[in-house]
């Protein structure tokens, strides 16, 4: 209709201004007639305005294959940066659509191409940064005809290569109250990589202790121009956000909302890191004693579901009151001390004669693992030396000193072996864990285009950060006391040589000892 319409005008132009000479007179006569025929003609929009009509009208249409094919006959009467416009007006419509929608499409898009590579570059899209740069370069080389391939593609990849820098980042913690403490060693992390590496980006902290003016603190801090927030560290404080739906926000805490980026000072994986850790060693059979803690518990119990999930693994799981604790007991329990004991007793009662005793211990064991504080356990690795116990031992990452290099050497943690930070053992500004807990959620804002599944940040204080479904993590490293109570690099392990006893008489004790337990076997 358009062209027809057009046609039409051009020839009555023509005929008009190519007829015979006039006069004057008559030339006037004849811009009159040029003219009223002009304004009797119907107003006709030009031919871009009426591609950028009928784009919008399939648009709303959801027209999605006249949407496509009139974007491409406008993108084909434009020069290249109208082309881009166009280019990104298409990826960003697309882009926009509802999970439901672009899966519908996908699934009916086997016979058209266009189609097909919109689809592919949104997907491509959708990925963290770090998979993105491939996936650009994969659309580049194996759909070189699609239309985005010409401006789009190009811009795409050039922000990957340069992504826009964080100028401006809101930390919310709780300076007053119980956290205080916390909270003030967390923003010392924080500063201290923000100096350290000559950062560009504005810092502004702000006091999240009162819940009942968090929302509105958030709200400044983004209306002060925060592109990111990091924290709050209370999980209150963080369901108190979390009906806001904050995108760029990274809660110091673990919550139950999926949507809420999460990093936690504590380990979300030390069961399973200790788990493949003595897997690794092929131990196949360990003890596990642990204080009553809640925090203790919960870790041993994770402990042992683990381990007893790979096949032919075994684990005894003691426990031991956080309150005046019989150590030595504790301790027998895991390696049947008390079985040793009833043995010895049923003997005297059999025999009726003094019995000279030494415990007859569970030799099975390949490894203990002692759950609790640092103070709890140096009074227990001694007792190992009472029972002459020549077995690996590990620890949590509750071993890591809390002064992190200002802590003296501890002798009676010797040879326990226990995962710890990465900044316990390394020359760093960082005074205490915290510190290093700052330092890292500064380092991940800061790089949280390079974090996706399967991808980690080998620079981290805590360890070695990782992201799965929302939820920041970091591998910790091993680390060792030695003889001395120093913390060192934990070694190899090297299974423990039998130690060859020599032959001794019998006695009367040890051979009714010895006539017994045929009897009871």
């Amino acid at each position: 209709m358009f062209k027809q319409i057009t046609l039409i005008f051009a020839v009555f132009t023509v005929v008009l201004l190519t007829g015979c000479s006039t006069t004057p007179k008559q030339s006037e006569r004849l811009k009159e007639i040029q003219r009223g025929f002009l304004d009797a003609l119907p107003k006709i929009p030009s031919q871009l305005n009426y591609l950028e009509s009928s784009i919008q009208d399939a648009k709303n249409d959801q027209a999605w294959q006249e949407y496509i094919d009139l974007s491409r006959d406008l993108w084909q009467e434009v020069d290249d940066a109208n082309q881009l416009a166009i280019e990104f007006q298409v990826w960003s419509t697309f882009k926009n659509l509802p999970q439901t929608t672009l899966q519908r499409l996908k699934n009916n898009a086997d016979n058209n191409a266009d189609l097909q590579n919109w689809l592919r570059l949104v997907e491509a899209t959708q990925q963290k940064a770090i998979w993105q740069k491939q996936a650009l370069r994969d659309l580049r080389e194996f759909y070189p005809t699609a239309l985005y391939v010409e401006h789009l593609l190009p811009e795409l990849q050039n922000k990957l290569n340069q992504p826009t820098p964080i100028k401006n980042i809101a930390v919310l913690l709780p300076f007053s109250g119980e956290y205080a403490n916390i909270s003030l060693q967390i923003r010392n992390g924080i500063l201290k990589n923000h100096f350290s590496n000559q950062s560009t980006t504005h810092i502004r902290f702000y006091d999240s202790s009162d819940l009942s003016e968090l929302k509105q603190t958030y709200s400044t801090a983004i209306h002060q121009g925060a592109e990111w927030v990091i924290g709050p560290l209370r999980k209150e404080a963080i369901e108190t956000l979390a009906p806001l739906k904050p995108e760029n926000l990274l809660a110091l805490n673990q919550v139950n909302d999926p949507n809420i980026k999460q990093f936690n000072f504590k380990s979300d994986s030390e069961a399973f890191q200790i788990t493949q850790q003595l897997q690794y060693h092929d131990f196949k059979r360990i003890g596990i004693l642990t204080s009553t803690a809640s925090s203790d518990t919960n870790l041993a119990q994770h402990i042992l579901y683990n381990w007893n999930e790979m096949e032919n693994n075994h684990a005894v799981l003691k426990t031991y009151p956080t309150r005046r604790p019989n150590l030595r007991e504790a301790l027998g329990s895991v390696i049947n001390e008390p079985e040793s004991e009833a043995r010895k007793n049923n003997l005297k009662w059999l025999f009726k004669e003094t019995i000279h005793f030494t415990p007859r211990l569970r030799q099975d064991l390949d490894s203990i693992i002692l759950i609790g504080s640092t103070e709890r356990l140096a009074v227990f690795k001694p007792q190992f030396k009472f029972f002459a116990l020549n077995l690996p031992t590990y620890g949590s990452s509750k071993l890591t000193p809390a002064q992190l290099k200002q802590t003296p050497p501890n002798k009676d943690l010797s040879h326990l072996i226990f995962p710890t930070m990465t900044a316990a053992m390394k020359e760093t500004p960082l005074k205490t864990p915290f510190e290093a807990f700052g330092w890292d959620s500064l380092t991940v804002v800061l790089n949280q285009q390079d974090l996706a599944p399967g991808v980690c940040l080998n620079s981290g204080m805590t360890g070695r950060l990782s992201m799965q479904d929302n939820i920041i993590d970091h591998t910790f490293i091993w680390a060792q006391y030695d003889r001395y109570g120093y913390i060192t690099e934990a070694p190899p392990y090297v299974p423990p040589q039998p130690i060859e006893e020599e032959q001794e008489p019998v006695t009367p004790e040890t051979d009714a000892e010895a006539n017994s337990t045929e009897m009871m076997e």
